[in-house]
C-alpha cells in the first residue's frame, strides 16, 4: 500500500475537479432530516473510499454505491418516514443529505492528508469512521498527550464552541481541540471593505478576517477552500502548548484578537 503522503496532490486534483455549481441545488433540499439509523450512516463508506482505500470517487459514483449497498435499509426507512412518497423523492432527499456530509468530510480529509504530508513521521495521525462517530475527526499524540481534533467551520460571525467533552471521548483522547475552517464570501468582504457605508470598526474586523483567510487557506480553481501548510505549523504550536489547557482548546485560540 502506498504511503499516505504520496496522495496529497492526487487528492487536491480530485477536489479541484468537483463541479460545485452542479450540486448547488442539493444544498437547498432538506426533505430527509431525520436521524439516520446506524445501518444508514454514510461515514463507513466515505472513510472506506476516501481515507482507507484512497479511491476518490465522484459524487454520483459514491452515491450509487451507497444507495445500492443500503437499499434494503433505505426501504425500511421509507416505510417508517415516507410511506406514500415516491422512491425518486426519497432518493433526491438522501442525495442532498449525503452531499452535505460528503463535502464536509472532504474538507476534513484535506487537513488530514496535509498533516500526514507535513508531520506524518513526527506526529502520526489516526482517523476512522469509529472515531468520527465519537465526535473526533482525527487524533494525534504530542509530548505524550493524545489530542482529538474537530474541524470546525466558522464564518466571520463567531459561533459558539461545542465545549462538549463526553465520557466516550475522554476514553479516547486527553484533550479536544477545535481547529477552525474559515468560510467567507471573499467578494462580499471586499465589497464591504470598499464601501463608504461600512463602519471603520467593521472594516478593521473584516480586514483582519481577510488577512487570516489569505495566510491560512487557499481557494482552488473551482472554489473549494483548502488548508495551507503554514496553517498547520500554527496548529502544531498550539498543540505543543496543550498542557496549558485543561481538556479543551476552543477554535478562538487560532483567530486574531480583533475577531
Amino acid at each position: 500500500m502506498a504511503k499516505l503522503e504520496n496522495y496529497l496532490k492526487k487528492y487536491e486534483n480530485f477536489l479541484e475537479g468537483i463541479d460545485l455549481s452542479k450540486y448547488s441545488r442539493l444544498r437547498k433540499i432538506k426533505t430527509v432530516e431525520q436521524d439516520l439509523p446506524k445501518s444508514l450512516n454514510p461515514l463507513l463508506l466515505i472513510y472506506k473510499y476516501y481515507w482507507g482505500e484512497r479511491k476518490f470517487l465522484n459524487y454520483e459514483d459514491f452515491f450509487k454505491v451507497y444507495w445500492n449497498t443500503n437499499l434494503h435499509h433505505i426501504m425500511e426507512f421509507v416505510k417508517k418516514y415516507f410511506y406514500g412518497c415516491s422512491l425518486q423523492f426519497v432518493e433526491e432527499g438522501f442525495k442532498a443529505r449525503l452531499y452535505r456530509t460528503w463535502t464536509s468530510l472532504l474538507t476534513q480529509f484535506h487537513f488530514q492528508y496535509l498533516w500526514v504530508e507535513v508531520f506524518g513521521k513526527r506526529y502520526p495521525l489516526e482517523a476512522s469512521a469509529e472515531l468520527d462517530m465519537a465526535g473526533i475527526d482525527s487524533r494525534i499524540t504530542i509530548n505524550g498527550i493524545v489530542i482529538g481534533i474537530q474541524i470546525k467551520k466558522i464564518s466571520y460571525r463567531r459561533e459558539a464552541s461545542q465545549r462538549r467533552f463526553t465520557k466516550r471521548q475522554r476514553k479516547l483522547v486527553n484533550i479536544m481541540c477545535e481547529v477552525p475552517y474559515l468560510v467567507i464570501d471573499i467578494e462580499e468582504v471586499e465589497r464591504k471593505l470598499n464601501s463608504n457605508r461600512t463602519r471603520e470598526t467593521t472594516k478593521k474586523k473584516l480586514s483582519a478576517l481577510l488577512s487570516f483567510f489569505n495566510k491560512n487557506f487557499r481557494t482552488l480553481k473551482n472554489g473549494f477552500v483548502v488548508f495551507k501548510e503554514n496553517y498547520l505549523y500554527k496548529v502544531e504550536n498550539v498543540f505543543l502548548s496543550a498542557d496549558n489547557y485543561e481538556d479543551f482548546i476552543p477554535y478562538t485560540v487560532f483567530l486574531p484578537e480583533v475577531l
